[in-house]
Parts: C-alpha cells; sequence; structure tokens
C-alpha cells in the first residue's frame, strides 16, 4: 500500500482540514515551548530568549515570505496583516487587528496560552519582547521593507491582565 499526504489530506473536509492546520499549529507550538522551558532550565533565561529570537526570527519571516507568495499578497499594510493571520506562530493565540489602514496596522494578543502555562507551572513571565522584535521587524521587512515596527508591548513590560502584547507596525515614505 502506497500512501499520499496531498491524497490524505485531500479527502478532508474543508472544516477538518482548517482543524488540521490548527492541529499541526499547536503541535509547532507545542515544541516551541518545550524547547524553550528546556533551553532555559539547562542554559539559562538570556540564553533561551537570545536564541529564541535569532530561530522564531527566521522562521517568522520564511512562513511570512512563503504566505506572501501562495496567496500572491501585495507589499501593503492589509498584506501584513493577513499574512501575519494565517502564519503559523499566529494560530496559537488569538490575534486581533484593532486597526489596519493604508499606513498603520496593529497586532493585539490579549491571552497569550504560552505565558498562561508558564503560570500554571510557577515559571515566571518569558521575556519574549526581544524575540518577537526580531520576528516581527523580519516579518515587516518580508511584506515590504518600508514597513517598521513603532510601537512594541511585550512581557518583560508591565502589562494588564487583558493584554499580553501590541505591536505597531507603520507604512514609512
Amino acid at each position: 500500500m502506497t500512501l499520499s499526504r496531498r491524497d490524505e489530506l485531500m479527502k478532508l473536509s474543508k472544516e477538518r482540514l482548517v482543524d488540521f492546520i490548527e492541529m499541526a499549529s499547536s503541535n509547532f507550538w507545542t515544541l516551541q515551548n518545550n524547547w524553550m522551558i528546556n533551553v532555559e532550565s539547562k542554559f539559562g533565561r538570556d540564553v533561551a530568549v537570545e536564541l529564541d529570537g535569532m530561530c522564531y526570527g527566521r522562521a517568522a519571516e520564511v512562513q511570512i515570505f512563503r504566505i506572501k507568495k501562495f496567496l500572491n499578497l501585495g507589499d501593503d499594510m492589509p498584506s501584513l496583516a493577513r499574512a501575519i493571520l494565517l502564519s503559523l506562530f499566529s494560530f496559537y493565540v488569538d490575534i486581533e487587528f484593532p486597526e489596519i489602514t493604508q499606513t498603520k496596522v496593529v497586532r493585539r494578543v490579549r491571552v497569550c496560552p504560552m505565558q498562561l502555562e508558564r503560570r500554571r507551572k510557577g515559571l515566571p513571565e518569558l521575556p519574549c519582547k526581544p524575540a518577537l522584535v526580531s520576528a516581527y521587524t523580519k516579518v515587516a521587512a518580508a511584506v515590504n521593507p518600508k514597513i517598521k515596527i513603532t510601537h512594541v508591548l511585550c512581557p518583560p513590560d508591565p502589562h494588564p491582565e487583558d493584554l499580553w502584547c501590541d505591536v505597531v507596525f507603520e507604512l514609512k515614505k
């Protein structure tokens, strides 16, 4: 018997295919979270955060490049928001876009399962701001080099319980 991944996926309904994609993203984040906890445990938080910025940033950049190409997205701000929304690293959290204009995108996360899981395990919040800035700087450039990050709120920044991170992107002339 010969199995083909593509053939197996083609057998799924659209709804089940979306469920499968969401599950695959959860699997990716399970690996990411376990990797971070173990690297932090063995080498310390600073090393874990540094390596996360290097790996996560590059992975995010490549995903956005591929999504942009696959969906034939433009280099505008709505394309940036759409590419972020459809990237695997965005499936794990409920990302909101309270503002999408021709010159500005605000990306917001109100509930962060990774940080909440760390709290549940008695671990401190991971200072993920360096990795997020690294990743989203590359993400923005993959859509359009003129898109810049102009504001970031993310641990270790103090934040309200109902807001884990905000990133503001602006199209610079």
